[in-house]
């Protein structure tokens, strides 16, 4: 339970960096506020890294999946969805989201050979289906191919993410993984500015607590809490549970921001809810 616990709190700061992002971009561009978050966030954890008693470093025949997982994870993955965000509508982008965790078990299928079991399959489509109501789609709202594409391909990435993460979290603590990582990812940054003219203007204090919470919650304490649930469950497991993302970003909409929650919210919210449970109890006549 600590591990799902450890997930779905990660999931929660994912689900408010939403807000946090918007307040940030009128202040600074996508990537560029990517590079600086993670960048803030790496030197955080090299800090406590330098002091600590028990200093672990990656093996070299690890440096593989770490590498793996931090370009496609973090840099490519993050970068994409930036663009992707301002191409496509928010519904497209909340139903694309809601097809990770299928996109994780395909991945899973294809790349790392695992076969995800019908209890699995059931929750994720639960979860697709909580998800399309919550998010009320429209087929008729404006949507861009090309950002649909690359929020599916980020799917993808992600799934790349769990399994490249999971082949060698029982080997490192999650703060060495996590560190590696986002340092990594951090490099990676610099050259895919160039899909963008970066530009930072304007900087308020609500800007500099914004990236502060984004560096140190939604980043740093995400990305660990993450990897440390990671250890405990499936990596096609830890992707379902990401389908509660909308749920968080309704409440927070609703507390924050003050929008209406409606019945069809309410009923998405409790079928996302059950696709997750289904996924993540075991089957006692197995």
């Amino acid at each position: 339970m600590k591990y799902y616990l450890c997930a779905i709190l990660a999931i929660f700061f994912w689900s408010s960096s939403v807000i946090a992002t918007k307040i940030a971009y009128a202040s600074i561009t996508p990537i560029l506020l990517c590079l600086i978050r993670f960048a803030i966030s790496s030197v955080l954890m090299m800090v406590v890294f330098l002091f600590r008693k028990n200093r672990v470093h990656i093996a070299k025949q690890d440096l593989k999946p770490v590498l793996v997982s931090a370009i496609l994870g973090i840099s490519v993955y993050y970068a994409l969805e930036n663009v992707a965000l301002a191409k496509t509508s928010a519904s497209d982008a909340s139903l694309i989201e809601a097809a990770f965790p299928a996109l994780t078990a395909l991945v899973g299928l294809v790349v790392y050979r695992e076969r995800p079991s019908k209890r699995m399959l059931a929750g994720i489509a639960a979860s697709i289906i909580g998800v399309a109501v919550l998010t009320q789609f429209d087929p008729g709202q404006s949507s861009s191919l090309l950002g649909d594409f690359l929020l599916l391909f980020d799917g993808c990435l992600w799934g790349f993410y769990n399994y490249e993460t999971k082949s060698i979290s029982h080997k490192y603590d999650s703060f060495t993984l996590t560190m590696y990582q986002c340092a990594i990812g951090t490099v990676f940054f610099v050259p895919m500015l160039a899909l963008e003219k970066p530009v930072l203007t304007n900087i308020t204090p609500a800007f500099i607590l914004t990236l502060v919470y984004l560096s140190t919650a939604c980043s740093l304490g995400a990305l660990l809490l993450y990897n440390y649930g990671l250890k405990g469950m499936k990596a096609s497991t830890a992707a379902v549970i990401m389908n509660l993302m909308p749920i968080f970003g309704v409440l927070l909409s609703w507390g924050i921001l003050h929008e209406t929650i409606t019945l069809r919210k309410l009923i998405g919210g409790v079928i996302i809810l059950l696709g997750v449970w289904i996924s993540t109890t075991r089957d006692k006549t197995a």
